[in-house]
């Protein structure tokens, strides 16, 4: 333990000289637990440049990162992906230099927090609501079906009445979301046999799951939900999203490479952020840093970048569930930073059932190695088949993943797409199968039936073979190139379940939730920042222009013009997002079962339920309309362009201990976007006042 404002990280040089850096920490001198350093070493060393087919090497100084052991209280190793450590190219290529010294830093909000949400959102009474659905029958997706949640507990009960009277198997596979969405028991086996859980706490129960066997399946009332994201450099992007979602979801993996899909050397923005500042204390207990290196360097006639970004998908994917020591029944959650599921969507689904047979059909769960006649085709490759992507031909799911309904938005919530419905199916969540983990066969199937036969194995039990690796079924055996030359799990095949149109949604009849999320596309504050996303995007060839001030004086033409920052120049919609009426009560919603059925079964022609729609279709995350300051070019583009953010008009030196219920009126004027109304503006004050 250290008693101090600083806390010290090691530069290593060259000449072996000890350089000490101090990071100031905004911590009014409470004791500070030292989970982590870094380490950068300085050196020169041929880094080698995948960018396009140039194979030449270059001498560049690279920074080494490693992260010491840092354990949650539950005993899950967070920086498991940073103790071996990793190179990578320092800040404008400086080894010397910090993260807060980087010529595109730009501050966290001085209010960044998790936003805390009412009971009703993080623990929803389940049997007394619903969630949403498409309803392709619907012009472009309007009025949605509307199924009824259960509690778990209820669930369970069900199946053991279904399981006891031997029921048909429904074999949802062959169904297309209008045959699954009627008011009645679904089977699903969650594969769980034992007792409810409710009386262990928190503490002692996640230590247990934690430690477990892979193939024992844990109370699937207190399942736990990951979110696996990839990041280039975008901070206030990633604020925005641990600030919003922290309290829902259990951990954070976060993906970044040493190189842009581009083909360029990049620092590790987030692991380093993590490692050397305090940005991220508040989120830090759930956030799992994982730096890669890339290794792929081919074409695939869309250029060198969709190969390496279909590879990380893959990684993050296998990765992040290893990361986690996910269990069986826990749900996972893919997509990029910008792909945002709206929190009041994936609460009800991690703690509501009755929706799981939409992704995961049937279910039912692992297996006991205890068992000697309980196989695994990793050690017998004899029980299945290998299609032509590698992929081990078992029947797990109906699905690979289920999509969420996006508004796809455009530098601002003021460019949309389509005004009328989300126009991408993105993020995708999915539960953790064990079975497919350990290479199990499932009793139960969602096509055809097919009949196994059990015979006493001639190995020991898997589990105890130090060898053996729970989560082979998630991986991938050849992740060099993109052209599925291995065998085993292709997770950006869990993004490309939903990567369609909506014509093609409806042709399969594919589950995916209505008026779910948000795409935050270009949201970035400056247009440095975009070009810097921009020079490391796998769309990146789509740009026939060179240079960086022809292809940045191109984006500002298309952002005063409303196209999207690629390709076509087709104009977007305006967009004028809904704020909530009360700054303190926030959103209110209204998700309840008789509430959707009475209004779907009058066409939705009520004229309250017509206004919970509008809401529905413009609101915006939580933390930004909490914070409009901080992220006032996401609701007003002028904002980085012709006006001044906060942090451009703050000096440097006050950027971490400014309140902005302090400065003089007309500043203050300045920087709050036109669209807050004057009642919002004072409430909003008022809570400033009261906040850390």
């Amino acid at each position: 333990m250290v008693n101090s404002e600083d806390q010290e990280y090691l530069l290593i040089e060259d000449n072996s000289k000890n350089k000490r850096f101090k990071i100031k920490r905004h911590t009014k001198k409470l004791k500070i637990l030292i989970f982590s350093l870094l380490t950068v070493i300085a050196i020169s060393i041929p880094f080698f440049l995948h960018k396009n087919d140039d194979n030449s090497q270059e001498e560049i100084k690279l920074v080494y990162i490693k992260g010491y052991s840092r354990k949650d209280k539950y005993g899950l190793e967070l920086n498991s992906n940073i103790l071996d450590g990793i190179y990578c190219v320092g800040f404008d290529n400086d080894p010397d230099k910090l993260v807060e010294d980087w010529k595109l830093y730009n501050p966290p909000c001085p209010y960044l927090h998790p936003v805390h949400y009412p009971d009703s959102i993080l623990n929803p009474k389940c049997d007394d609501i619903s969630v949403q659905l498409i309803n392709y029958e619907n012009e472009d997706g309007g009025l949605p079906y509307s199924i009824h949640l259960k509690s778990i507990s209820e669930q369970l009960k069900k199946w053991k009445k279904f399981e006891k009277k031997n029921g048909d198997n429904p074999f949802y596979g062959q169904k297309k979301v209008n045959e699954l969405v009627d008011d009645k028991y679904y089977p699903f086996d969650y594969g769980y046999n034992g007792k409810d859980t409710s009386d262990i706490d928190d503490d002692e129960y996640y230590k247990n799951v934690v430690n477990s066997r892979m193939d024992e399946v844990p109370d699937p009332r207190r399942r736990r939900l990951f979110s696996f994201i990839l990041f280039n450099s975008e901070y206030d992007l990633l604020d925005l999203y641990l600030s919003e979602y922290y309290e829902i979801f259990d951990y954070f993996v976060i993906y970044e490479s040493n190189m842009t899909f581009t083909g360029t050397p990049k620092p590790l923005y987030f692991t380093r952020a993590l490692l050397e500042t305090d940005r991220y204390d508040k989120f830090k207990d759930k956030l799992i840093p994982l730096p890669m290196k890339i290794e792929v360097n081919e074409d695939n006639g869309r250029g060198y970048a969709f190969p390496r970004e279909h590879v990380a998908r893959r990684l993050v994917v296998a990765e992040g569930l290893r990361s986690v020591q996910a269990r069986h029944g826990d749900i996972f959650m893919h997509g990029d930073l910008d792909e945002m599921v709206k929190p009041h969507v994936i609460a009800r689904l991690k703690k509501c059932g009755g929706w799981e047979h939409l992704q995961a059909g049937i279910g039912g769960g692992p297996k006991s190695f205890k068992n000697d006649d309980v196989e695994t085709y990793f050690k017998n490759e004899n029980l299945v088949s290998i299609n032509e992507h590698g992929q081990y031909s078992v029947d797990y799911q109906k699905d690979l993943s289920i999509g969420f309904q996006s508004w796809f938005y455009e530098y601002s919530f003021n460019i949309i797409q389509n005004k009328k419905a989300g126009t991408i199916y993105h993020p995708n969540i999915a539960l953790f199968d064990a079975k497919r983990s350990l290479g199990q066969i499932p009793d139960r199937v969602n096509r055809k039936p097919v009949t196994n036969k059990t015979k006493r194995r001639e190995y020991e039990d898997p589990l105890l073979d130090p060898n053996f690796n729970p989560y082979q079924g998630y991986m991938y055996t050849n992740n060099t190139n993109d052209h599925h030359t291995g065998k085993g799990f292709l997770g950006e095949f869990v993004r490309f379940e939903s990567s369609r149109t909506f014509d093609q949604m409806k042709q399969r009849g594919q589950p995916a939730f209505w008026n779910a999320a948000w795409h935050l596309s270009s949201f970035l504050p400056t247009i440095e920042h975009i070009y810097n996303k921009v020079s490391s995007y796998s769309h990146l060839n789509d740009y026939h222009i060179q240079g960086e001030e022809a292809i940045k004086k191109d984006i500002i033409q298309r952002i005063k013009n409303h196209q999207y920052i690629f390709g076509a120049t087709t104009k977007y919609d305006d967009n004028i997002p809904i704020l909530p009426k009360n700054y303190t009560k926030g959103y209110e919603y209204n998700f309840s079962k008789k509430y959707w059925d009475d209004n779907l079964k009058n066409n939705g022609d009520n004229i309250d339920f017509i206004n919970f729609i509008d809401v529905l279709n413009h609101e915006i995350p939580n933390h930004i309309w909490q914070n409009p300051i901080c992220y006032s070019y996401m609701i007003d583009r002028d904002y980085g362009m012709e006006k001044k953010i906060w942090w451009q008009v703050i000096p440097r030196e006050q950027w971490k201990y400014v309140r902005f219920e302090e400065l003089n009126k007309t500043l203050l004027n300045e920087l709050i976007p036109p669209l807050l109304s004057e009642d919002f503006r004072r409430e909003m004050i008022e809570e400033m006042k009261n906040k850390d």
